[in-house]
């Protein structure tokens, strides 16, 4: 027992579902793009808010002109005075300026950008949860190909005994060719149904390997700590909550449109300070409000409302499809829980008697009152009830946790609760 915890110690490449799944989320690509995404619609919201502060703007410039120009605005000359021109001007600036009505078109264009933040937000959780599921997929085929696969072996070598003791007892007479040949048939059936499960097997593990991005030689077997199905709410589906922010995200975007139509209103002040190469820096202030109005657009004002309007129209649609098709999805889900428990249920009563009956006729074989094509059926039954036994307590599992992506749940903590290791 020592020893084999120190082998199990030392052997790094193990590998659980809790750690394949956490590998997945952070360095598969889905999910990168997703986050990138994100990024960007946080950006976008920055941006979008920025617009409703002043802008503060300073500028400087030096000209040189071919001939004497004015340094100093004319503002007025008293008597005496006489303006000032020069070949080389200096002119810096600072000016503010800020927009502090537009009936609503900024305020609608944050109001969008914030909604497509979160829609970008439910993006990334559809695309963790979608990951998770196809994580958790493949790692359950990796591990129902492998069992699978012992169980053939275990087949194949009771088999292979089978073919071994027909050889001696054809050596001596007591049986004829017909049970040797019958024997090496079943047996190379048998090999040739081994070379599919482990080609699967290599798929399966190709794939995990793609998904993880680390090699990984065992795997933990998991199963479901309760049995218990609880038809969950499709309100918190990561799909649809990204749907409702983008249907929001339009509605808002129209609102900004439809604003274009009225006038903005800006305030603005600056102070200009003006020299040239032979005059001191003169320094004055200047502030005003102004109303801008695009009074003809060429019709570009009313597409582009017409626009957004349509937009508004085709996320609604988008979302009540989506909608249909969830909750369609959990339907199916559910009826493919309950259906996977209960043929898991009803395969392992199977798979007992199966076994109880391969063992019966191998004992019958033994001592002379059974026949070999009655064992050789026994056994193929319990192998193929075995394997349907394996393939269905993992197809429950899937089962289980697809039923959680439809509803919003699945996360790595989500499977840390319902799931456990089986050793």
């Amino acid at each position: 027992m020592i020893l084999a915890l120190l082998l199990a110690l030392q052997d790094t490449t193990r590998l659980s579902l809790d750690a394949a799944v956490r590998s997945a989320l952070g360095q598969y690509p889905t999910v990168a793009v997703a986050r990138a995404a994100q990024g960007r619609a946080r950006a976008d919201l920055r941006e979008s808010g920025s617009q409703q502060l002043p802008r503060v703007t300073l500028d400087g410039s030096a000209t040189q002109y071919q001939l004497p120009a004015i340094v100093y605005p004319l503002h007025g000359l008293p008597p005496g005075a006489n303006p000032v021109f020069d070949r080389s001007l200096f002119q810096g600036s600072a000016f503010v300026s800020w927009t502090f009505y537009d009936f609503g078109a900024r305020g609608g264009r944050t109001r969008a950008s914030r909604e497509l933040a979160g829609a970008a937000d439910a993006a990334l959780g559809a695309a963790e949860q979608a990951l998770i599921a196809r994580t958790a997929g493949t790692y359950l085929r990796v591990l129902t190909a492998r069992q699978v696969l012992a169980a053939q072996d275990q087949r194949i070598d009771a088999i292979a005994a089978e073919t071994g003791r027909t050889r001696r007892l054809l050596a001596e007479g007591k049986i004829a060719r017909i049970e040797q040949l019958r024997a090496d048939a079943t047996l190379a059936r048998a090999r040739a149904e081994r070379s599919a499960i482990a080609g699967q097997l290599d798929v399966a593990e190709h794939e995990l390997t793609r998904l993880i991005a680390q090699p990984f030689s065992q795997l933990t077997d998991v199963a479901l700590k309760d049995s218990t199905v609880i038809r969950g709410a499709v309100d918190q589906s990561p799909d649809l909550v990204e749907l409702r922010r983008r249907v929001a995200a339009t509605r808002a975007g129209l609102a900004a449109a439809r604003a274009t139509r009225l006038p903005e209103l800006r305030a603005s002040a600056g102070i200009v300070d003006r020299a040239s190469s032979r005059s001191d820096f003169r320094a004055e202030w200047q502030a005003g409000v102004g109303v801008s109005y695009p009074l003809y657009t060429g019709g570009q004002r009313g597409a582009a409302i017409a626009r957004a309007e349509a937009d508004t129209r085709i996320a609604a649609e988008q979302l009540r499809l989506a909608e249909f098709t969830v909750e369609q999805n959990l339907d199916r889900a559910i009826a493919g829980v309950v259906e996977a428990h209960a043929r898991v249920e009803a395969l392992r009563s199977a798979s007992l008697s199966s076994d109880t009956v391969a063992a019966i006729e191998r004992t019958s074989l033994e001592v002379g009152s059974g026949t070999q094509i009655n064992y050789l059926d026994a056994l193929a039954i319990a192998l193929q009830a075995r394997s349907q036994l394996i393939e269905a307590r993992h197809n429950e599992i899937a089962a289980r946790i697809e039923l959680a992506r439809l509803t919003g749940d699945l996360s790595p903590e989500w499977l840390a609760t319902h799931l456990e290791s089986v050793p």
